[in-house]
């Protein structure tokens, strides 16, 4: 009965690391999941900073690109 309850114990006892290991795995697949998120608003922000101002040079170089693509 002894040798059992032991088995037994120890079959939970894995049960619950296995339990706590894939918790933590999920958990740390979200954190990555919001840190990429995270990282993309930024250079989605950095980049609508960039285009609201106004440089000549740029837009001269985007208009000549234009103007070459449709020869």
């Amino acid at each position: 009965m002894k040798k059992f309850l032991v088995a037994l114990l120890g079959v939970f006892g894995k049960l619950l690391a296995a339990w706590f290991k894939r918790r933590w795995k999920r958990q740390g697949r979200q954190e990555t999941i919001k840190e990429m998120n995270d990282a993309i608003n930024r250079q989605i922000e950095l980049g609508g900073a960039a285009v609201s101002i106004p440089d000549p040079e740029r837009d001269e170089r985007l208009r000549n690109r234009f103007d070459r693509s449709l020869k």
